[in-house]
């Protein structure tokens, strides 16, 4: 029996006299809940709009129409309800919290914002991880808008508790369910169609690029077999073609078409790994005519425990082999329950993983159109919505100043102010031009974008890379490196606090340093000032004659045709200054002086010039120190003794 709360979800009552009580739940869709009252009925008078109606499962639902019709005597109303989840219509994303472009960003941060837009009315139970994606325009209208941006984008679903909304990569389990003929189906409608067959996709994202050059290692071996089997698909492990092709295309090929070509163009993608990975889904929904399956079974599990009950995502199987319906898997994507009627049996639509083979791939429902439902409108055009479109449309072409013209060269808008500042577009590209046309200020073709110059910021990148393999440079978020596809065996890096690698470097300006370490020889044209020079051994030249200051040691040595000549060095406590040539040396010590031949104790001292002791007094030196001294000395007195 349904449960009627109050606008602030106040229980009121139930609602005994209601009828026709029919709940339809679609994925990631429609939500609602209908129900017939008699005018005449008390309850009728508890049911408010924008009140709230509890079902058998504990979801509310908020009356939003109520549409009354007579028959004879008899009054009725139908309501039709929403769950609650759809009250995020009510709600504006801020502005402030607009995203125009971001990269790498998680689905808990979106879903986080979103909840913070409803002031925590709505939270999300994030059940699966979901990998980061590129955002580009979240957050526009309302929060339900941006909670089916969030879906679409992580392809995500989602399944409400109230104003808790569980996120999952997919809902729905295997509980064993069959649907089988004389056992549990009613009836069935079964339908395929090849209309859509797609067996070669081709791909295009933003600006027209492919996933042309992007390497072969990410194809799947099933998908590189199909490509390297074609010439010129695949030429030195890079991919030369912009489509993938289907392992049933052999299959399918007959002597008119060897493939059935179809395109996919998603302006929103910027990376080519994404894009082949878009390209291999669509081509798995296409590459086998979908199948469109509806069945009105018996709901066994109202008079047996034990058999299970259909959910909405669940997958089960059906048997009709006359149907030519042979254990084939499905995915129940919507169901529609009447409640407290026995006598009507649940209805459920199903889309296939594959027909025969088994093959889980999933096809759309709408095999004509290949549609996907948007929680926004369950596939149903909203006239006031079209209508507000339009009318911003002619709101924003009035305001923007300009004149639409076809002619020749394709559409061109065309300024009111100065008719000679036109946009061109044509199917060959766009281009601005303020003459009128003669000249292009700016072209953007499928060759690349021509301009004299770009002002601004050139986005927000997770990477940018140039050229191929080990021949590349990129730039991301560890730094930048050239010369390696890894960035710590590149041979030039930077990375983002500044510290540079590189194996040369030829500086013509000035390097401005606080400190470093060099190995190796460092060759100085000019000269070297300012400082000291530590720890090193300083040498005027590498041979022939040349000053050298000995590293470690107070030692200066004169070399002169490369022998060694002179040296001055430290002795113990004094300094020595000595040749190896028999120059002479000596030492100093304290105040004192002592002069020593070149072999240090043999030789002699020669003074070419005048030696003053007028300030110094001699000590240690004898008679017999003094070569000849002694004996004349000896002579002079003998004379002096024979003058008597």
């Amino acid at each position: 029996m349904l449960t009627i709360l109050n606008k602030n979800q106040e229980p009121i009552g139930v609602l005994p006299d209601a009828s026709d009580v029919k709940r339809r739940r679609r994925i990631n869709s429609d939500y609602e809940l209908s129900f017939v009252l008699p005018m005449t009925s008390d309850d009728y008078k508890k049911v408010a709009i924008k009140g709230h109606v509890m079902d058998d499962r504990g979801q509310l639902f908020v009356v939003n129409d109520r549409a009354r019709k007579r028959d004879g005597k008899k009054r009725l109303v139908e309501f039709t309800c929403m769950h609650v989840m759809f009250k995020l219509t009510d709600f504006k994303f801020p502005y402030a919290s607009y995203i125009e472009e971001a990269y790498g960003v998680s689905i808990e941060t979106l879903l986080t914002s979103i909840s913070a837009a409803t002031g925590g009315k709505f939270t999300f139970s994030l059940d699966d991880s979901f990998d980061l994606k590129d955002i580009k325009d979240f957050g526009q209208g309302n929060t339900l808008e941006a909670l089916n941006f969030v879906l679409d984008k992580y392809e995500a679903e989602i399944e409400p508790d109230n104003f808790v909304i569980h996120v999952r990569k997919q809902i729905g389990t295997d509980r064993g369910l069959q649907y089988r003929y004389q056992k549990n189906i009613i009836s069935n409608n079964f339908k395929d169609s090849s209309r859509a067959l797609t067996t070669r996709l081709f791909a295009q994202m933003k600006d027209g690029r492919t996933f042309i050059g992007l390497a072969a290692s990410n194809l799947t071996d099933e998908e590189y077999e199909l490509l390297n089997a074609v010439p010129g698909a695949i030429v030195d492990g890079e991919i030369r073609v912009n489509y993938l092709i289907s392992p049933y295309a052999e299959y399918w090929a007959n002597n008119t078409n060897d493939y059935y070509d179809n395109e996919i163009i998603d302006q929103d993608i910027e990376d080519p790994l994404e894009l082949l990975q878009l390209t291999r889904k669509s081509l798995r929904e296409q590459e086998v005519p979908a199948i469109d399956i509806s069945v009105s079974a018996a709901a066994l599990h109202r008079i047996d425990e034990e058999e299970p009950e259909a959910y909405l995502g669940d997958t089960v199987t059906l048997i009709d082999e006359e149907m030519e319906i042979d254990h084939i898997t499905a995915r129940v994507m919507e169901v529609t329950d009447y409640l407290f009627d026995k006598d009507k049996h649940p209805d459920v639509s199903l889309a296939n993983f594959y027909l025969r083979d088994y093959y889980d791939i999933i096809a759309d429902l709408n095999s004509t159109k290949k549609t996907v439902d948007s929680i926004m409108s369950g596939g149903k055009v909203r006239t006031n919505s079209f209508e507000n479109f339009a009318a911003q449309a002619v709101y924003d072409i009035d305001n923007s100043k300009s004149q639409v013209i076809y002619d020749e060269r394709g559409i061109v808008l065309q300024s009111l102010d100065n008719p000679l500042h036109q946009v061109v577009m044509s199917s060959g590209g766009l281009y601005v031009t303020e003459d009128g046309g003669n000249t292009a200020e700016a072209a953007l073709t499928a060759m690349g974008l021509v301009a004299e110059k770009v002002v601004g910021t050139l986005g927000n990148f997770i990477e940018i890379e140039i050229g191929s393999g080990n021949n590349v440079f990129k730039a991301n978020q560890t730094g930048i490196h050239l010369g390696h596809q890894d960035f710590e065996s590149a041979p030039f890096r930077v990375d983002m606090l500044g510290r540079l690698i590189a194996t040369q470097a030829t500086v013509t300006g000035t390097i401005n340093a606080t400190g470093g370490t060099f190995s190796g020889n460092i060759d100085v044209t000019g000269k070297i000032s300012g400082g000291v020079i530590e720890g090193a051994t300083m040498r005027t030249a590498s041979s022939g004659d040349y000053v050298q200051l000995t590293s470690g040691l107070a030692t200066i040595d004169l070399w002169i045709d490369n022998a060694q000549a002179f040296q001055i060095n430290r002795s113990g406590g004094g300094v020595l200054l000595w040749s190896p040539n028999n120059l002479g040396m000596y030492t100093h010590q304290g105040d004192t002086w002592y002069f020593r031949s070149a072999s240090y104790f043999t030789g002699y001292t020669e003074f070419n010039a005048g030696v003053n002791f007028q300030y110094a007094s001699v000590s240690g030196l004898t008679i017999n120190k003094v070569t000849g001294l002694q004996a004349i000395l000896t002579s002079l007195q003998d004379q002096i003794n024979a003058l008597g």
